[in-house]
């Protein structure tokens, strides 16, 4: 299964640049033992992020020194042990050496300036869009493959958890809106309750510890089997302890008073909706929560290509409205479709609704992140929670 991951994880990726016998770069130092190792073979890249230039591709194993990061971690400045290479690579996809911690390293804004080479063939590595890409979602998907999986975080984001401080909203919780994946006690349960293994993620535990026990444990009465947007955004579907005329979403978000919402809607959705109606009920949940004072965090989901073809078309368009509702709103999104692609059957079961799990409410990052639906989604909601806690929640 990890030899089909290889061609297929393309999009967090790493970036390096030449350096040459002259000294060229700034900031490296030789050592003995690197920082972290490549998981997979890695694109890289002159910046912190997929829209830059490609210099090489690292190996999987290749050992690297990191220099710097971004502000949310999500990419790293590093170069190789013997000085061969320098650039920005992605830490999704790295395993860090005992004792090494990221959120140590110095914010860097450095582009790294190289000369692209003569065109090369395509090579199908992690960070990229598959060089044969699905015929369903052909046209559409580059959209969602540019899209980073953990998102930076936008100042406008910082407004709406200001405004929700005035309002009196607790800064250390969050509320959980969805379907039955949601309300599964496999998503963030896990780390309420002490089941897990952050493996090389321990950074992490920060954050963890930040939010309530409640907030990842507790059942929400905005989560219920067979939930869409219209059902949530609907006060006809409130659990009998939401007071009269409040949505389910209007009712969990005033009975918790949380900083941030996680929201992942869309499993049932394409059965059900138009992408108009899907549209306009993801604005109003959006709204809602803004007004509020809670940042709303949207979630792409993961389309198995065995799906029916019109259906998985309508997957890709309900996830490209994410993305499009995101940037609109400068609100979080996490990219938990391209995250899936990294994942055996896209991290999703035969039935195209329910996420692949281990089964004994046990998440642990030791690879199980690239076997398991719920574990990869996990992991990737959990370094969104710590980029809104290091960037606004803790300020």
């Amino acid at each position: 299964m990890f030899h089909k991951i290889k061609l297929i994880i393309l999009t967090t990726v790493v970036v390096v640049t030449l350096w040459g016998g002259s000294g060229a770069g700034t900031g490296a130092h030789a050592q003995e033992g690197p920082d972290g190792t490549t998981v997979y073979q890695l694109n890289m890249r002159t910046g912190p992020g997929t829209n830059f230039i490609v210099i090489t591709i690292l190996d999987p194993n290749v050992g690297l020194v990191f220099e710097g990061r971004n502000e949310d971690m999500s990419w790293l400045l590093g170069h190789t042990l013997d000085d061969t290479f320098r650039g920005w690579v992605s830490s999704l996809y790295l395993n860090y050496t005992p004792g090494f911690t990221a959120a140590r390293l110095p914010v860097s804004a450095e582009i790294i300036d190289f000369q692209t080479p003569a065109p090369a063939a395509p090579v199908s590595a992690p960070g990229e869009a598959p060089a044969a890409p699905q015929p369903q979602v052909t046209g559409i998907a580059p959209a969602l493959e540019a899209v980073p999986v953990v998102p930076s975080i936008s100042s406008t984001v910082y407004s709406i958890y200001a405004r929700g401080q005035e309002l009196g909203n607790n800064a250390n919780v969050f509320a959980k809106v969805g379907e039955c994946n949601t309300m599964s006690h496999a998503f963030l349960v896990p780390f309420g309750t002490g089941q897990y293994d952050l493996g090389q993620y321990a950074y992490l535990q920060r954050t963890i510890d930040f939010f309530t026990t409640e907030s990842f444990t507790a059942d929400s009465r905005a989560a219920a089997a067979g939930f869409t947007c219209s059902t949530v955004v609907d006060a006809a579907w409130s659990s009998p302890g939401c007071p009269g005329g409040l949505s389910p979403l209007e009712c969990e978000l005033d009975r918790l008073k949380p900083s941030v919402v996680i929201v992942m809607l869309g499993t049932h959705d394409v059965f059900f909706l138009t992408p108009q109606q899907y549209e306009q009920n993801m604005r109003t949940i959006i709204q809602t929560s803004i007004d509020r004072g809670v940042i709303p965090v949207l979630t792409t989901f993961p389309t198995w290509p065995g799906d029916y073809p019109e259906r998985a078309q309508n997957r890709i368009n309900f996830n490209t409205i994410l993305v499009n509702l995101s940037r609109e709103y400068g609100i979080p999104l996490i990219n938990f479709w391209l995250a899936g692609q990294s994942v055996d059957h896209a991290g999703v079961g035969e039935d195209f609704v329910h996420l692949t799990e281990r089964g004994d409410n046990w998440t642990s990052f030791n690879g199980d992140e690239y076997v398991y639906g719920f574990t990869m989604w996990n992991l990737v909601t959990l370094q969104t929670l710590d980029a809104l806690y290091v960037n606004v929640l803790s300020q």
